[in-house]
């Protein structure tokens, strides 16, 4: 339920446009130790649902529960008895709780660990026969019941299929639970069925938002967990699937695989293992995966990170930076895919368990990424640390400089959007410095386990000391690279602290995208460009017929043309801004551009889009400067839309003064001077008609 909200959003986004597609999608994954370059486990999964999203992580201490103390869940009104105790545990934990409390992920004090959930969803048929129910388990509570009431993970699977089996579930998940025994995977698969297998150790799986267990065997009740009527419900929905003769789950209640779960799943299990004999368009994909490779706790940060280098594909978000356009919902060039990598992660997160850590201090370490590790660094956690560094805990719902979220995001909108300038120094940086956590944590670990393990003060103590120093380390590159950016491009009078939002459907829009009766149009081609002065404007193209202004150095370096065809309309102006190289081909895509262009005299600027499609589909701030213009910064050219604010005229007084005018708001107070004069006209007429007899 990765929320009720975002689903709104996503079913009226689908007929407007994004600068990056909005996909409800996290991706999941185990590799058994078995195949693992040191012999731990290795489980997790990037958290996905929106840009600037914030997550905290923090530590909830262990307490004793009132008799009939509940716990219920805001988003849908679940409710469950809490019983006497509750555990300390550690989560990544959104900061909305009346949209749910989204506790996601953490160790608890008896070293079971927990990721929940990647969400998925059963076909339409078994939904008709099993359908979620309203008020049942849901991903938003998940973690806050299961994870601090358990002492072993087999118990939280066992706990979750209770809470299944009799209060039902309010959407289909998959969660991932461990202790030291090891790893289970549980499909919560519609209203009232489920199935969980203890995870083998020679094998490794990516999973993203769709069920991909196949055939289990539902008599071994010690590796298996399985809800009584997981068959029958498939076959009363006529959805029943048999692969080589056997019921195969996944088959049977999915319904087809959508095109980013194919990407991501497909870019995961390659990414792990290049030689797995899997290809993009199979049916399905099996969720045990073999490999002789021996995969590192490095190799899965660069799997989370994945943007399919080295195969032929890109990115989604990668499109209009490649001058192709925005990603347009059906209308998207096959060779752009939705990454792993992508701009919703929130955070990653992977487990690191080894069987040497005691369960006292988790059983191993989290390494955690909060924002999206693209740019920002994996840090390892211990279990039984009692604090979390401030910077972790800073719970607002915008930019907060001390905030390890908004800055890790304000880092990454930077990098993401000036690639040019940047490049891949970002992510270098981090890895170089996890590549030396890596090793000091393995220096840990086995210092720790001859131990028999170590106090929560001493690896709280160190965690904390680790934290601040990276923290500064991101405010001192924040700031550089906000200085890089202001040098490059930005105007002096602009602000570069980071805009809240960057994008705005057209939905929200409140100006009218048809065309106005008063439609002008003046075109300008390069013949009319004005040639900068060599002392004063070396950098800019300008266009004299419509005064569009161009600040970039590239653009003249490169000897552009530029051409400007202006529309103006009853509200706004619009302006088509083509740029041409030196053998007349458009140039659509460029480095960072500020373009200045003029106002309409008497007039307010309210927003400036650019426009796809006649549709508003991207927002831009902007700078109101005092030569009456407003300049703004883009790396595309098309047309751009300045929008004045609409001028409200004074409602025009009705000549008699008594009864209102059609379409005009007749008062209660109104209305009843209305009914008193009409009974005195009707009192005052009886009488003159008495009169008169």
């Amino acid at each position: 339920m990765k929320k009720l909200i975002f689903r709104l959003t996503i079913l009226l986004s689908a007929l407007i446009l994004f600068p990056f597609q909005a996909v409800e999608a996290c991706t999941g994954f185990i590799v058994g130790k078995n195949l693992t370059a040191d012999g731990s486990t290795l489980y997790g999964r990037t958290e996905d649902l929106e840009p600037h999203h914030n997550k905290v992580y923090k530590v909830h201490p262990a307490k004793d529960n009132k008799a009939g103390a509940k716990l219920i869940d805001e988003a849908n009104g679940f409710e469950w008895q809490l019983p006497a105790r509750s555990y300390k545990y550690t989560s990544v934990s959104d900061v909305t709780p009346k949209e749910g409390i989204f506790d996601e992920v953490g160790f608890n004090e008896h070293g079971v660990s927990i990721s929940a959930t990647v969400s998925a969803k059963a076909n339409k048929a078994i939904q008709k026969v099993d359908p979620y129910v309203e008020k049942g388990l849901a991903e938003s509570i998940m973690t806050t019941v299961v994870l601090p009431h358990v002492k072993t993970a087999r118990e939280g699977v066992e706990l979750i299929a209770e809470i299944v089996k009799k209060q039902g579930a309010a959407e289909g998940n998959i969660v991932t639970i461990a202790d030291k025994t090891g790893v289970w995977y549980m499909e919560i698969l519609s209203g009232h069925q489920y199935v969980a297998i203890k995870y083998p150790d020679d094998k490794y799986s990516v999973f993203p938002n769709t069920f991909f267990l196949g055939s289990v065997d539902f008599n071994d009740k010690e590796n298996v967990i399985a809800s009584e009527n997981v068959e029958k419900v498939a076959r009363d929905a006529n959805s029943y699937k048999e692969i080589d003769g056997k019921f195969h789950i996944s088959q049977s209640y999915n319904p087809p695989m959508s095109e980013a779960d194919r990407s991501r799943a497909w870019a995961g299990i390659k990414a792990l293992n290049p030689d797995a004999p899997v290809n993009y368009d199979d049916k399905y994909f099996d969720l045990l995966q073999s490999s002789n490779k021996k995969i590192s706790v490095a190799d899965v940060m660069r799997m989370q990170r994945n943007r399919f280098e080295g195969t032929q594909f890109k990115p989604l978000d990668q499109m209009e930076l490649d001058g192709k356009g925005i990603p347009q919902r059906g209308k998207v060039d096959p060779v752009y895919k939705y990454p792993l990598g992508n701009p919703n992660v929130m955070e990653a997160h992977i487990f690191q368990l080894k069987d040497n850590i005691p369960a006292s201090m988790g059983g191993g370490t989290m390494w955690l990424s909060v924002g999206s590790p693209r740019f920002a660094p994996y840090l390892p956690y211990y279990g039984n640390i009692t604090n979390t560094y401030l910077a972790y805990q800073v719970d607002t719902t915008k930019y907060d400089k001390n905030s390890w979220y908004w800055v890790a995001s304000h880092i990454y909108d930077m990098a993401a959007k000036h690639q040019k300038l940047f490049g891949n120094s970002v992510q270098e940086k981090w890895k170089a410095l996890e590549a030396q956590w890596i090793e000091e944590q393995a220096k840990a670990d086995e210092q720790y386990a001859a131990a028999g393990g170590a106090s929560s003060e001493e690896v709280t103590a160190a965690s904390m000391a680790r934290a601040e120093k990276v923290f500064k380390e991101m405010k001192a590159l924040e700031a550089e690279m906000e200085e890089k950016i202001k040098n490059e491009q930005t105007p002096p009078s602009s602000s570069t602290e980071p805009s809240s939002s960057t994008s705005e459907s057209s939905s929200t829009s409140s100006t009218s995208q048809s065309s106005s009766s008063t439609n002008e149009t003046s075109t300008s081609s390069s013949s009319d460009v004005e040639k900068p002065k060599p002392n004063e404007t070396s950098d800019t193209l300008v266009d004299t017929a419509t005064g569009v202004r161009l600040q970039n150095a590239d653009l003249v370096k490169a000897n552009l043309k530029l051409a400007v065809k202006k529309t103006i309309e009853e509200n706004a102006d619009s302006y088509d801004i083509t740029l041409t190289n030196p053998k007349g081909e458009a140039v659509s895509q460029v480095s960072s551009t500020l373009v200045t262009v003029p106002v309409k005299q008497g007039a307010t600027v309210e927003s400036v889009y650019a426009m796809k499609d006649g549709k508003q589909a991207e927002k831009f701030d902007f700078v109101l400067n005092k030569d009456k213009t407003i300049s703004f910064k883009t790396t595309h050219f098309s047309t751009y839309k300045i929008n004045y604010k609409v001028v409200k005229e004074a409602p025009k007084q009705n000549k008699r003064g008594f009864l209102p005018s059609t379409g005009e708001k007749v008062t209660f107070l109104g209305l009843v001077g209305i009914v008193i004069l009409g009974i005195v006209i009707f009192i005052l007429a009886k009488r003159s008609k008495k009169n008169n007899e």
